[in-house]
């Protein structure tokens, strides 16, 4: 087998726009493994919808990495690695968001911090952990991967990063207007130590700690695994998958990807709605 690991996104890429996974996608990912291939979920997602999500489809027992690398899941579902801001970067870049006027909301394990309830953050655990009804999940597990997960409103921010200096993995940001490309500067140019990127085409900021990235992480995990990064294949769709593209022996980009992505992958295939992973798998992947 040429690639015996498959790394892949989960938003835009396995999952539709409906929040849920093809059975065709299953049964192409499932094909796959059966001739020894390894699949690993690539994610912005939190590790208990990451988890979640694999258990749905039959991965159970396999390495995740979540929050875009900040945090590599074992076999178990342990934490291996964990990746965390730094308090000075932290309370600078909270600084730069009230100085803007700009939302962001910060994640603590599988907790979310935010400073106000509103319409980035009300519905988050339904979100997180989506339902997957139609792809196979059960009401009563979903209810109790949801029961594990929290939304915290902290009334004075800076005031509680200072006194509590919480473990944040990932910061995402959100603005009703077209700011965050010039926010996304600022902040390159005023605060030390964070890696920035988006999953939404830049309608949203995803930022992680300095060197944090999903093709850090996948390289860290290969490693380990023993498998060469040049047998290694990757799918994403967005500008966080794009260095993990780049990185793998194979990259390839949904057919739903920016232009940009698709550049920096060796093949685009279907998009999200399509069963875009499942074509992937059967025309390059299953030699």
């Amino acid at each position: 087998m040429k690639y015996s690991l498959l790394a892949t996104d989960l938003d835009g890429t396995l999952l539709n726009e409906h929040k849920e996974i093809d059975a065709e996608t299953i049964a192409a990912i499932h094909e796959y493994r059966r001739r020894g291939g390894k699949v690993v979920i690539c994610s912005g997602r939190s590790p208990l919808s990451t988890k979640w999500i694999a258990n749905t489809i039959g991965l159970k027992g396999n390495p995740i990495i979540a929050y875009n690398g900040a945090i590599l899941l074992d076999e178990n579902g342990e934490i291996q690695e964990q990746a965390v801001f730094q308090p000075d970067p932290l309370h600078h870049f909270w600084e730069l968001c009230e100085e803007e006027g700009i939302y962001a909301h910060f994640y603590e394990g599988d907790t979310l911090l935010v400073p106000m309830v509103n319409k980035w953050n009300e519905n988050w655990i339904e979100n997180n952990i989506p339902t997957l009804e139609k792809t196979g999940g059960r009401f009563e597990d979903c209810e109790g991967f949801r029961n594990k997960c929290q939304i915290k409103v902290i009334d004075h921010f800076y005031q509680y990063m200072k006194e509590n200096q919480p473990k944040i993995t990932k910061i995402a940001v959100f603005d009703d207007g077209e700011r965050l490309a010039d926010f996304s500067k600022r902040i390159s140019e005023q605060v030390e130590d964070m890696e920035i990127s988006s999953s939404f085409n830049f309608l949203n900021l995803e930022i992680s700690p300095s060197g944090v990235t999903k093709a850090a992480t996948l390289a860290k995990l290969t490693e380990n695994l023993g498998i060469p990064i040049s047998q290694t294949a990757a799918i994403g769709d967005n500008y966080n998958d794009a260095l993990m593209l780049s990185m793998a022996g194979l990259g390839i980009a949904m057919g739903n990807a920016p232009e940009k992505v698709k550049q920096v992958a060796n093949q685009v295939t279907g998009n999200n709605n399509e069963a875009g992973v499942a074509q992937a798998i059967r025309r390059y992947l299953l030699d």
